[in-house]
């Protein structure tokens, strides 16, 4: 459960600093071109179409699609926490360029930005909802995570079973095949014993017949 509450007690930790970053950080970019880390939030362009919508959208779905937006902001804030260290250690090594580093940092003020966007809407439907809405993204996630490895665990076994029984039908018709070998060089070594018996007794009538002849 300690996995669970990475995410609320990084973004409580890096708010303020992620604040200064992100005006040091505009400073002195500019206005550089910057490659997406991530691909297109569609769990945020989701929410925002129904929060938007001509039609006025039924709370508890605003809600869900909320909870999911935030799952997704989840997921890519833990995809931060496992890559930050890495590609620190190989910014000191010099094995990778500023692009790349300025490329991940500005998805990380983006993801935060995007956490906090998420609990002050939260906060709109539920007072302190904003507290607590990441902690259930990050639970739900993990659940989705032990479907997912269920599933896999699940074709897994499938596959072994339907190896095994490959296996078993192959070894039958192995089986089968040699049965059908051996029947048939039995059969073959009958017919060959009949054939050389019809030989011999052949050859001694023609010897009867000559000794009568005689």
């Amino acid at each position: 459960m300690d996995s669970l509450a990475l995410p609320a007690l990084y973004l409580g930790g890096c708010i303020a600093a992620m604040s200064v970053f992100s005006f040091v950080y505009r400073r002195v970019t500019g206005i550089k071109t910057v490659e997406p880390w991530f691909s297109e939030n569609n769990e945020k362009e989701q929410y925002i179409i129904l929060l938007n919508a001509e039609k006025p959208v039924p709370e508890h779905h605003l809600r869900a699609a909320l909870l999911r937006r935030a799952m997704e902001a989840v997921r890519r804030l833990v995809h931060i926490q496992q890559e930050k260290p890495a590609l620190q250690q190989l910014m000191r090594m010099g094995s990778i360029g500023d692009d790349l580093w300025r490329d991940f940092s500005v998805a990380e003020q983006q993801t935060m930005m995007e956490l906090q966007e998420i609990s002050q809407e939260a906060n709109t439907y539920k007072s302190n909802w904003g507290q607590t809405i990441f902690s259930t993204a990050a639970q739900m996630l993990e659940h989705e995570k032990q479907k997912v490895l269920q599933k896999e665990m699940k074709a897994v076994k499938e596959a072994e079973e339907k190896r095994k029984e490959i296996q078993e039908k192959e070894f039958k018709m192995a089986e089968e095949r040699e049965q059908e070998r051996r029947l048939q060089e039995a059969k073959k070594a009958e017919e060959d014993l009949l054939k050389m018996e019809e030989e011999e007794q052949k050859v001694n009538n023609k010897n009867k017949n000559k000794k009568g002849k005689k």
